[in-house]
């Protein structure tokens, strides 16, 4: 299998959220970042929480929270988060 197949089965695959609990630990899987844990309900605060705060002055609370595939590996916290 040459390098540009690979990239086309991986491009076609939905990115996947796991994000750890760090009240519970419980390892939550999504396609769309979470607002609460699954398990114990704690909530959570979209990624890049305050720029997007202080970028968007009238911005609803929900609308902050981003799906997967418009995630990049920078904007996760390591240790929390994992985009497979």
């Amino acid at each position: 299998m040459n390098e540009s197949s690979k990239n086309i089965k991986r491009s076609n695959r939905k990115k996947i959220i796991f994000k750890k609990c760090h009240v519970c630990g419980h390892l939550n899987e999504t396609t769309h970042e979470l607002e609460k844990c699954h398990q114990c309900r704690k909530s959570f605060l979209p990624s890049h929480y305050f720029a997007k705060i202080h970028n968007q002055e009238e911005a609803k609370f929900h609308s902050l929270f981003n799906d997967a595939e418009e995630m990049e590996e920078v904007q996760l916290i390591k240790g929390l988060y994992v985009i497979w």
